[in-house]
């Protein structure tokens, strides 16, 4: 039997449609992988707070806003680097 016999047009491309549900496991292990960037991501601040705060103080937490600011921004890059 042939392909052109089952009714089957071997230049159709199938009708079946792709598994658009995710399986549990599959939910579950992204649910895991967003909690541990959360995670991740408080952490990062938490040191760049710390680095920020070390900046400030060497300067003699003299100066404003701005000075403030590029403390932060100096910081994440530290961090970033690190």
């Amino acid at each position: 039997m042939t392909a052109k016999d089952s009714g089957v047009d071997p230049k159709k491309p199938s009708t079946k449609s792709p598994k658009s549900a995710q399986s549990p496991k599959t939910k579950k292990t992204t649910i895991a992988k967003k909690a541990i960037s959360t995670k991740n991501v408080d952490g990062r601040q938490k040191l760049i707070a710390t680095a920020a705060y070390y900046r400030a103080e060497n300067r003699g937490f003299g100066g404003n806003g701005t000075d403030a600011v590029q403390d932060w921004l100096e910081a994440e890059v530290e961090i970033d680097n690190f």
